[in-house]
């Protein structure tokens, strides 16, 4: 599936549609597609909806590149580029940028991800 980079504040970025479920409940958001990023990251926020008992997570501290943060890693259904799988989430009330992150840690092990900065696309098919 391809997806083209949007443009966001002076910059293109590679971000995508993502749902989280848990149980029967469902909430749509986006992220940008992280190849720095070990785990996925969202802002505790998008986990609410969903009824997700944030800090009954394990507690772990990620170090950015500018800050740390605390985050609460899950195991949660995700779709991502109309797949649906299990995968690894922290949230975290303190992430400081304006994008949900979708690291590599049981994300990208699922796909075939292509980066093309050229053309400014994403490509994410299931390997």
């Amino acid at each position: 599936m391809k997806f083209p980079y949007r443009f966001f504040r002076s910059y293109y970025y590679p971000i995508i549609p993502v749902t989280l479920i848990k149980n029967s409940k469902k909430v749509n958001t986006s992220a940008v597609v992280d190849s720095g990023a070990v785990l996925s990251i969202f802002n505790s926020s998008i986990a609410r909806p969903i009824g997700l008992d944030i800090e009954a997570g394990e507690k772990r501290i990620f170090q950015g590149a500018s800050a740390k943060l605390v985050g609460y890693v899950h195991n949660i259904n995700m779709i991502v580029a109309g797949n649906k799988f299990n995968c690894k989430v922290a949230f975290s009330d303190e992430l400081g940028t304006s994008f949900n992150l979708l690291g590599r840690e049981t994300v990208f092990d699922k796909f075939i991800v292509v980066f093309n900065e050229k053309i400014r696309e994403l490509t994410m098919d299931p390997s």
